[in-house]
């Protein structure tokens, strides 16, 4: 079989005798690709670390432009520095920003222009509108750094408020359970969301190779965060009962691996066939996984050991749901008894 070479991408062997391929650029190294070259896998990984790179404007634009200080925020080290998933997130944010308004100056943008364009977004998408705050800032932090303005626009900007995911409620765990049987994807799906405490896309890109001692290996997309999550019992009871084919932990109907969108959906339709409401999302899983864990004595450093939260005041932002009427009876048993 021939061999392929693919530009950027460099081997070595770890302390394993793993060979294991990464995404080297500038002297760089960006992340790891995943499975065998010229996987589905590896090539979407090797894909969006292509397209992370800055794109070529496709026609000149004016040097005080906005979307010319895009362009150069794509590459500066506040943008080249970031991950990949980060740089993509920005991305996401960012581009729709320079093609409908990359006309206007940046350096005579007035808070008042900044704030209606966000509010343009944020007015149906709220959690999009905070995202491309959050990144306008940085756009606008590095206008200041690179001495194109004096002060930032978007500084003063208030947050849209996003309402949080739903914890999913015992009953609602068992209504799940009771329509989707062990043996089915979609519980098998739902046993790695709930019994691993993890996000969708992390659970996605889970593998065999990541199963050892009886354990998952994680490192988190969104935070870096490298975990080594115990297997409950009740997920290897669901992958023992469900004939998982490829090298997937959760592939397609073929044991393909899937991406992060096509487990949301898996999971949204088999939520909505199991007569739950709107309300309960995949997300809301992780956080059932953390609140069952405080009810059951778990502290909080243990809990971030398995949820990755680098401060306990996000964990403690996950697990107020936990059941207060559980955690009152706990209380109040430590109060002494005078009579007794």
């Amino acid at each position: 079989m021939a061999k392929i070479k693919l530009k950027y991408v460099n081997e070595y062997i770890d302390h394993t005798g793993k060979l294991r391929r990464y995404f080297r650029k500038r002297g760089k190294q960006l992340g790891t690709l995943p499975g065998e070259v010229g996987s589905e896998e590896f090539m979407t990984a090797y894909a969006a670390f292509l397209a992370a790179e800055p794109a070529i404007a496709k026609r000149p634009v004016h040097e005080d432009s906005l979307a010319k200080l895009i362009i150069d925020f794509y590459g500066s080290r506040l943008f080249t520095d970031r991950k990949p998933s980060t740089r993509q997130l920005y991305r996401y944010a960012l581009d729709p920003i320079s093609k409908e308004h990359g006309h206007r100056s940046a350096t005579l943008m007035t808070a008042e222009n900044a704030e209606k364009i966000i509010n343009k977004i944020g007015a149906t998408k709220p959690g999009m509108g905070n995202l491309t705050r959050a990144v306008m800032r940085r756009v606008f932090y590095f206008a200041v750094k690179t001495k194109r303005r004096k002060d930032n626009p978007v500084l003063g900007i208030d947050a849209f408020k996003v309402g949080e995911h739903h914890t999913w409620t015992d009953a609602e765990l068992r209504q799940y359970e009771a329509k989707w049987r062990l043996g089915t994807r979609q519980r098998l799906a739902y046993a790695f969301l709930l019994y691993t405490g993890q996000r969708v896309g992390d659970v996605a890109k889970m593998n065999r190779a990541d199963v050892a001692d009886g354990l998952i290996h994680v490192v988190q997309q969104k935070t870096g965060a490298e975990l080594w999550v115990p297997i409950h019992p009740e997920l290897a009871r669901a992958m023992k009962s469900y004939s998982a084919q490829g090298l997937s932990l959760i592939g397609d109907g073929s044991g393909r691996p899937l991406k992060r969108a096509a487990l949301s959906s898996l999971m949204r339709l088999a939520i909505k066939q199991a007569g739950l409401p709107s309300r309960c999302v995949s997300h809301g899983l992780r956080k059932a996984a953390m609140r069952r864990m405080a009810e059951n004595d778990a502290t909080a450093n243990q809990i971030a050991s398995i949820s990755g939260h680098k401060t306990l005041k996000e964990v403690e932002r996950y697990t107020k749901a936990a059941d207060q009427k559980k955690m009152a009876r706990v209380a109040m048993g430590k109060v002494p008894n005078e009579k007794s």
